[in-house]
């Protein structure tokens, strides 16, 4: 099957989508990542580093008059998730592919997905399940925080360019273009309440079973994680495919703020190292421009 993988990401976030390119490409060496960039800074800067795994969009080759009345409308974040069913659209309609899976830039990898698709050959859709399981949480809070964001990750989502998958892909673009709010609310949150609807209105919409699948902030807690012959494993022997790095503010080399985990002191070992390799990526990025500025604004932007 011919399929690639995609990415939405602005110049405040490149500093982890470079280390995000590297470890994909590092698990997976044939991998191609078609990269919608946000602004004129991150498609120059990548322009400039030449990844050749990397193939680059402008978003101005996507924005009708619609989109820029919808930009007018909606913040940055809103914006960037209003645009994913429709870059997803877009490439279908522009690369002959069968399959697109859209991947979060703040995912990094341990393992090839490749193992998640074949496990699963006959979905259409593959939806990434966002239990939240924080020990240190009420169960009455995890249960309204559930319910407010829904029960599906947005930030690896696959779909095959079949009947079933274009056409959930299309419901999906329509209701995102309708509305696409960063703020939580019982059935809707930004792109991802929508996933919620997926299984019960289409056919051949699977949760991914694969274990070790964008594990994040809002679930590692329920995960033990151990290192084993240079692989890291989870619970009893599956290895870590990703992780979702959701949350990091980068301020500088020196101040990498996690704001989804204040306060917890049972981090994922592997936090380290990747701080590690995002302080490689900022040396990097700064011989090739030392200009550029991906860092945070302050503390919590989410822009």
């Amino acid at each position: 099957m011919n399929s690639i993988y995609c990415t939405v990401l602005s110049s405040g976030r490149l500093y982890q989508a470079i280390a995000f390119f590297l470890s994909l490409k590092q698990v997976e060496d044939h991998a191609v990542i078609k990269t919608l960039c946000m602004d004129d800074a991150a498609f120059d800067l990548l322009h400039l580093m030449n990844f050749p795994h990397v193939e680059l969009v402008h978003v101005r080759q996507l924005e009708t008059p619609e989109l820029l009345k919808k930009k007018e409308e909606r913040n940055d974040s809103e914006y960037c998730w209003t645009l994913k069913p429709i870059w997803i659209e877009w490439l279908f309609e522009h690369v002959e592919v069968d399959a697109v899976t859209y991947l979060d830039a703040d995912l990094f990898f341990y393992e090839s997905p490749q193992v998640v698709f074949q496990n699963q050959p006959n979905a259409s859709i593959l939806l990434s399940r966002g239990d939240i399981v924080i020990p240190s949480f009420d169960p009455e809070e995890v249960k309204r925080l559930q319910k407010l964001l829904g029960r599906y990750n947005s930030g690896f989502i696959h779909f095959k360019g079949d009947k079933a998958g274009r056409k959930c892909l299309s419901w999906w673009k329509k209701e995102c273009l309708k509305e696409c709010k960063n703020a939580p609310g019982e059935g809707k949150f930004g792109d991802q309440g929508y996933l919620d609807h997926m299984p019960a209105l289409f056919e051949r919409v699977e949760d991914i079973e694969t274990k070790g699948v964008n594990i994040g902030h809002w679930n590692y807690g329920q995960h033990s994680f151990y290192e084993k012959d240079g692989r890291i494993l989870l619970d009893d022997g599956h290895p870590l495919i990703c992780y979702h790095f959701s949350g990091f503010r980068i301020v500088s080399q020196d101040d990498m703020q996690q704001i989804h985990e204040k306060g917890r002191t049972d981090l994922p070992f592997f936090q380290r190292s990747y701080r590690e390799v995002l302080r490689h990526v900022i040396a990097s990025v700064e011989q090739v421009d030392p200009y550029f500025n991906g860092y945070a604004k302050l503390e919590g932007d989410d822009a």
